[in-house]
């Protein structure tokens, strides 16, 4: 069977997106809760995935296959390339007998990626976080409200961000987030 490939609500608007701002492709995004403070967990959870999974709030680890940002003291998203079953596999496998939770949500989010000059401004009009580079950094994640949709963001670079949003919403923050990028380039 020939597989459909993902069209979000965000890609009808996605051409008309300023520099700057753009729609990532699909990414396996996998939903991991468990007990940071058993080392059986941790020990597991890196056996499967080469990560050291963040203890701190609103932190990212990154290894060569995928990151896991931190969303509450006993639940990270792992966020990475290829193939969600073999990640969801590979976890299920390590933590077999545990009491833990792994659900691929791949499908739950877009991606967006902003970048530039102007992209702090930007998520601090869209955001009650204040995303300012003294207060936030790359290597940060925070779960939040962007334009009144729910996100996670999370700084990559010093001047780029993604924003994952959940589908349904994408289209609305997308347009959000390129009507603020083209207002604060203008005034430039």
């Amino acid at each position: 069977m020939a597989e459909t490939p993902w069209i979000t609500p965000a890609a009808a608007i996605a051409e008309s997106f300023p520099d700057g701002l753009k729609e990532l492709g699909p990414r396996v995004q996998v939903n991991l809760r468990g007990d940071v403070t058993d080392s059986t967990f941790v020990n597991a959870v890196k056996t499967a995935t080469g990560l050291d999974l963040p203890d701190a709030p609103n932190k990212v680890a990154a290894g060569k296959e995928c990151k896991a940002l931190w969303l509450s003291p006993d639940e990270w998203l792992l966020v990475g390339e290829g193939e969600a079953a073999s990640l969801v596999q590979s976890l299920e496998e390590a933590l077999s007998g545990q009491y833990v939770a792994i659900n691929d949500v791949s499908a739950n989010r877009t991606i967006f990626e902003i970048s530039g000059p102007y992209c702090h401004q930007v998520l601090m009009k869209s955001s009650e976080v204040d995303f300012h580079p003294r207060a936030f950094a790359p290597g940060n994640c925070v779960q939040t409200l962007i334009a009144k949709s729910q996100a996670i963001v999370e700084q990559v670079g010093r001047e780029m961000f993604h924003i994952y949003v959940r589908n349904s919403f994408s289209r609305y923050a997308g347009a959000w987030l390129a009507e603020a990028l083209v207002e604060y380039s203008e005034t430039s």
